[in-house]
C-alpha cells in the first residue's frame, strides 16, 4: 500500500477513470483494504473481540523510535572511554558510524509508521465489524420478557 499522506493522490487517481466503480475496482490499495475487510467479515462477534485486544496490545507495545532513543545513550556510557579515544584519533571512522545511525534512524522512523498506520487500519475494520455484527445478534435475539410473577411485593400495605 501507498503512502498518500492526506489522500489527494488517492483522489486524484481515482478521478482519472471515467467510472467510480471502475476507479475503486482497479486500485490496488483498496483492493488490498477490501481483501482485509472480507477475511474480517468471515470472523464470529468472539473472533473479533480476541483480535481487538490483541491489535491494542500491538498498538500499545514499544516500537523501534522509542527502543532506538533509549538504548543508544546507554551504549553511548558503556562505552565513553573508548569513544573519546576514537573521536580523537579517528574522524573518518567517526562520520561513518554517524551516517550509519542516521540512516538506521531515518529507516526506524519509516518502519514505525508503516506499523501504525497498518495497525489503525486493522483496528478501524475490526471495530467496525465489532460494532456492526454486536447489533445485528442483539436485532436477532428476542426481548426476553420476565415472565415471573413477582413473590412479594416491595410496596408496604
Amino acid at each position: 500500500m501507498k503512502p498518500y499522506g492526506d489522500f489527494r493522490k488517492l483522489y486524484k487517481r481515482l478521478r482519472t477513470y471515467d467510472s467510480q466503480q471502475t476507479a475503486v475496482q482497479r486500485s490496488e490499495d483498496l483492493q488490498e483494504i477490501e481483501q482485509i475487510w472480507h477475511f474480517y467479515n468471515k470472523l464470529s462477534v468472539h473472533e473479533l473481540r480476541i483480535l481487538c485486544a490483541a491489535i491494542k496490545k500491538t498498538e500499545a507495545q514499544l516500537g523501534y523510535i522509542p527502543f532506538c532513543l533509549t538504548t543508544v545513550p546507554i551504549v553511548f556510557i558503556v562505552f565513553s572511554s573508548k569513544l573519546t579515544h576514537y573521536v580523537s584519533t579517528s574522524i573518518p571512522l567517526l562520520s561513518i558510524v554517524i551516517i550509519f545511525f542516521t540512516a538506521l534512524l531515518i529507516y526506524l522512523i519509516y518502519k514505525h509508521f508503516k506499523f501504525k498506520s497498518y495497525n489503525a487500519l486493522h483496528l478501524y475494520i475490526v471495530q467496525s465489524l465489532l460494532q456492526t455484527k454486536s447489533e445485528l445478534e442483539k436485532d436477532a435475539q428476542p426481548e426476553e420478557k420476565d415472565a415471573r410473577p413477582l413473590s412479594h411485593s416491595f410496596v408496604e400495605e
